[in-house]
């Protein structure tokens, strides 16, 4: 089941248009980084009120659903809960919950969907005068994970160091690992994605800068807790990986670019690109630089981009506001180079390497790694 297509065919109801004041509902996508159990989440662009996708795990309980739905809306406006269509009785039993409950005034929809990703409304939410207290969306990010230069092997380092200084009860990211790494960077003991090690001079704008370029993805992807930098159990269960088969390994470097892909949302941005190129083929330019403003265009009439901070618009250092994602694919063996050292091909754009793309997607991580 599509997960996306099944979020489309909700947003092009008519229900939903009522339900959000608007005759015809236009939508961008945002970020869910701080709500791991929302893939999909959008913002109406004329209100800018936020409306997340819950899939209920069925497994859980009627009590769970209704738990995880209002966590859900600390953090948005509305929240459409989405049943799949053999389990009408369940989704019924929850839209009765909500009543028996009386928190049926809340903006909570509910929905069926079969395999083919038809949609049947249950039950749609009136606005409500009083909203429920969220946390800020004034600046949405972008959808997908903020990546810049930190290697296979450097993650493996930060979640080593992580679990160094795990015991304290502190900010140990910015007290002990940062530090501790910094100076491994500058001391050339961390390693760039071809296993050399990475070139680093001191300064105290470097020793800022790269504070952020390496905290963010960590924390985006799941492996940190944000405020203090302790592992998950989703960065135990990677630390695992590289310990049993080593950080040089293809099962750990796999599975990292599957989440990163997946839970990153990187997948997602590439699908975007590659219906970028196919629906605009005739106007793909030479240059790289050029192809990717034109692609920051199409991504800004579909609202899929995250608002700049106004010193970033200023400075205007960069052209596009994707131009380091392609780079990370490359170094994850998933675009087909033009060239020795190159992957941009001129008039046609980007390649991928779909059934790399399909091989790392089936990486589990939990078995072996004979080949190591």
């Amino acid at each position: 089941m599509d997960k996306k297509l099944v979020v489309q065919e909700i947003l092009k109801t008519e229900a939903l248009a009522k339900a959000e004041e608007s005759e015809e509902l236009r939508v961008r996508r945002i970020a869910t980084w701080d709500t791991p159990q929302i893939e999909y989440a959008y913002q109406n662009v004329e209100n800018l009120d936020t409306i997340a996708f819950f899939f209920p795990e069925m497994a859980k309980t009627e009590e769970d659903w209704i738990k995880e739905t209002l966590y859900t809306l600390s953090y948005y406006d509305s929240c459409i809960v989405c049943f799949p269509s053999d389990a009408l009785n369940e989704a019924n039993y929850y839209c009765d919950s909500l009543v028996e409950k009386e928190i049926q005034m809340l903006q909570i929809g509910t929905v069926a969907y079969d395999m083919a990703g038809h949609v049947i409304v249950l039950r749609m939410y009136s606005k409500s005068d009083t909203k429920t207290k969220k946390r800020s969306q004034s600046e949405q990010k972008s959808y997908w994970c903020w990546w810049r230069d930190a290697s296979h092997y450097e993650v493996a380092t930060l979640l080593e160091l992580s679990d160094k200084y795990d015991d304290l009860d502190e900010d140990i990211y910015t007290n002990k690992v940062y530090p501790e790494f910094y100076e491994m960077m500058i001391s050339e003991q961390t390693k760039q994605w071809d296993g050399t090690p990475r070139h680093k001079n001191y300064s105290k704008a470097s020793f800022k800068a790269e504070k952020q370029n390496y905290k963010i993805p960590m924390c985006q992807l799941g492996f940190w807790d944000v405020p203090t930098g302790h592992l998950t159990d989703k960065g135990r269960l990677l630390l695992e990986v590289e310990r049993r088969n080593g950080d040089s390994s293809q099962i750990f470097f796999s599975y990292l670019a599957k989440i990163i892909l997946l839970d990153g949302k990187h997948l997602d941005l590439i699908k975007d690109l590659d219906e970028f190129q196919k629906s605009c083929a005739e106007y793909i330019p030479e240059s790289s630089a050029d192809f990717f403003v034109l692609f920051d265009d199409y991504m800004e009439t579909k609202n899929s981009l995250g608002t700049r901070k106004p010193s970033a618009v200023k400075t205007g250092a960069k052209r596009a506001y994707v131009r380091d994602e392609p780079k990370l694919w490359n170094k994850l063996g998933i675009i087909i180079p033009s060239g020795k050292g190159r992957y941009y091909w001129p008039f046609k754009g980007l390649k991928f390497d779909w059934p790399k793309i399909n091989e790392i997607l089936l990486t589990t991580g939990i078995q072996e790694d004979k080949n190591e």
